[in-house]
């Protein structure tokens, strides 16, 4: 992701959560809260697209021994994120994309709404940065949107018009992130559908992503 992004997501970063709630309602918040407790014994999870960090409070009560990669594009979401948890050491935070994943592996990964923001050839390149990350029993969350419905098509157009405009994101409608995790040998244990269908939380087991 390169600087206008960067720029993009810091002009949104004061009331992004808040235009995802307006828009889209308290299933955007739920959704991603659905998958929390499968990375209880988790030791170190990879957050990538992390946002304004709302998550992180939550996941560090629930997951008590785990350490935390926290990438994002925008420095002024990760500072937003750093406030809501001043001086705790379990979290690294990482101005970056895919490509800044640190050289280790990981137990865990969440990569929520961040798939969606990428067209279909560069988001087969961002799965196999992510895939290559995590070790042989790994858990991978993915909550992002799909169509389900007619109107679904409406809201992202609109949705992908105002973020290409402002964010400046490469992708200008939605790709079949689904059909790519498939693709990497992603194993899908359990999914569950928010907002009539609109989100969907995917759990995938990741044993055979490693190469």
């Amino acid at each position: 992701m390169n600087k206008r992004i960067a720029k993009g997501f810091d002009f949104l970063a004061p009331f992004y959560d808040v235009l995802g709630r307006l828009f889209i309602g308290k299933s955007i918040i739920i959704s991603q809260l659905y998958f929390l407790k499968r990375f209880k014994e988790c030791k170190h999870l990879l957050i990538v697209g992390g946002g304004s960090g709302w998550l992180l409070d939550l996941l560090c009560r629930e997951c008590p021994d785990v350490r935390i990669d926290y990438i994002d594009v925008s420095p002024g979401m990760l500072n937003r994120a750093k406030k809501r948890l001043r001086n705790n050491q379990r979290i690294n935070f990482i101005q970056g994309a895919e490509n800044d994943i640190p050289d280790r592996l990981y137990d865990g990964v969440i990569t929520n709404f961040y798939l969606d923001m990428f067209d279909e050839k560069r988001l087969n390149v961002v799965i196999g940065k992510v895939k290559g990350s995590l070790t042989k029993s790994a858990f991978w969350v993915v909550t992002d949107f799909v169509i389900a419905r007619r109107g679904h098509e409406l809201m992202l157009w609109w949705m992908y018009r105002f973020f290409r405009i402002i964010a400046r994101i490469e992708a200008t409608r939605l790709p079949d992130w689904q059909s790519q995790m498939k693709v990497a040998e992603g194993e899908l244990l359990e999914s569950k559908k928010f907002k009539n269908g609109f989100i969907t939380a995917n759990l995938y087991s990741v044993n055979n992503l490693v190469k």
